[in-house]
């Protein structure tokens, strides 16, 4: 089965639109269904021969570095609206592209709680940068960043 341009068109504006957003993605080639992780680093490149009626599309995908660091362990606690406790703590990675970026993960301290994470807050070009943010959160920011935790 073939894809139309404009089908062709409509699963790399759905690829984008996944790899902008840092989201998996899967998208449906023919009978192939191709699933691209949300942390991977993503490279589209295209050509057509001259004089050709075609065009060759190749999507290169790698997995980034899973190595996590924890940057910080804030000093404040956030507490939700049942009153459960959660420590803060303060992540990142090394990208591919040599910047760094963070998020915010919330460890229960009340027994039989799930704890929560936020996506990427910032991004910073090294991990000082990181560091440095990390320690100037707060505690409206951290109220903030639980609501928007998953």
């Amino acid at each position: 089965m073939r894809e139309t341009p404009k089908e062709v068109a409509s699963l790399l504006r759905q690829l984008a639109d996944g790899v902008e957003d840092s989201e998996s993605v899967s998208i449906r080639l023919g009978n192939e269904s191709v699933n691209i992780p949300g942390d991977a680093e993503v490279k589209l490149e295209y050509e057509r021969a001259l004089g050709a009626d075609h065009l060759l599309i190749s999507v290169i995908w790698r997995k980034t570095s899973t190595s996590d660091i924890l940057i910080h362990r804030h000093s404040e606690e956030v507490v939700d609206h049942f009153g459960h406790r959660y420590e803060v703590l303060i992540y990142g990675r090394e990208r591919s592209d040599g910047n760094w970026e963070a998020w915010l993960e919330f460890a229960p301290l009340t027994p039989n709680t799930k704890p929560a994470r936020t996506d990427r807050e910032t991004t910073q070009p090294d991990r000082g940068a990181i560091e440095y943010w990390a320690t100037g959160l707060e505690p409206l920011y951290l109220a903030g960043a639980f609501e928007r935790a998953s």
